[in-house]
């Protein structure tokens, strides 16, 4: 039986932000140029704009979990199919998503999914079967092998009922929706048996985000660290931030001013780098890649006019 729970709320800060200064408030100012120095804000007010960056890295990780049947040291002997004897559990990345934190829609990183459990267990706990398994029904000692023996053959006897309902051979004049609720029960007895002989499965997705303030000496950052056994953490292969600036962060259409010139405003200008994430050599590919970042842009002086 599949058990999965999503968990998506969990958010890890590297360091105290100060996200508010990062752009100011002005109509000029983007992702990709912002003015520098004491600047009129939208309120009349002047306010010090010291343009810097900040890149949001959401990490999804799947931990599957495989409990033990009881029976499943029996599940070749009855049911012509081996059961898994060890318990494990692996941990493995499945999507990582590279944001800009800014005042701007266009790379804000977007909201995580509020949490949202899903539980396709019949025995009442995802984690541990019931003190009494739900193929006794009485209270007759058996030993664990003849104990299932019999689990295996009302697990025959619970298929061989299900075609009798399907095909009308029960004679018992079950149709419609009861019918449907019929089959439903049985599949539900049949695949709490089946969990006695092969386990449970649990799958647990969870996302967490990083914060990483850009430095213009540092092109790699440890983000955290990631292991198949343990997940992410503080053990484990280090998962690292690589950022390779374009330096291409020219003006097209725009002609800086004349040093002589009195009437400028300075302004910086973001180059648009390469971000990758890697564990070890390992690439792990991600939807957005190209990101603008002020540290490793440039500063200009435009003319006012």
């Amino acid at each position: 039986m599949l058990i999965k729970i999503f968990s998506m709320r969990k958010v890890i800060l590297f360091t105290a932000l100060a996200l508010g200064a990062m752009l100011s408030a002005t109509a000029q100012n983007s992702v990709y140029q912002s003015t520098i120095g004491a600047v009129m804000g939208a309120s009349g007010a002047y306010e010090i704009v010291d343009p810097s960056t900040v890149i949001a890295v959401d990490i999804t990780v799947e931990k599957e979990q495989n409990i033990v049947g009881p029976y499943a040291r029996y599940a070749q002997k009855y049911l012509d199919t081996r059961g898994s004897l060890v318990e494990k559990v692996t941990y493995n990345i499945t999507d990582v998503k590279l944001s800009l934190v800014a005042d701007a829609q266009l790379f804000a990183p977007t909201e995580l999914p509020a949490e949202r459990v899903e539980i396709l267990s019949h025995n009442g706990s995802t984690t541990e079967f019931a003190k009494i398994l739900p193929d006794r029904l009485d209270n007759t000692t058996q030993s664990l092998d003849a104990a299932a023996m019999d689990a295996a053959q009302q697990i025959f006897d619970i298929r061989k009922h299900r075609m009798e309902l399907i095909t009308g051979e029960a004679g018992e004049n079950v149709f419609g929706a009861g019918l449907k609720d019929a089959l439903e029960a049985l599949d539900k007895q049949e695949a709490a048996l089946l969990e006695l002989f092969f386990g449970k499965n649990i799958i647990t997705t969870t996302t967490e985000r990083y914060y990483i303030p850009i430095d213009a000496s540092q092109k790699q950052y440890i983000v955290t660290h990631f292991s198949k056994t343990a997940g992410v953490g503080d053990s484990g292969e280090a998962i690292t931030l690589n950022i390779a600036p374009s330096g291409k962060n020219g003006l097209k259409n725009i002609t800086e001013a004349d040093p002589k010139e009195k009437s400028v405003i300075k302004m910086r200008v973001a180059d648009l780098c390469t971000c990758t994430i890697k564990i070890g050599d390992e690439r792990i590919p991600t939807k957005v890649s190209v990101i603008p970042i002020f540290e490793f842009g440039r500063t200009i002086i435009v003319s006012k006019r």
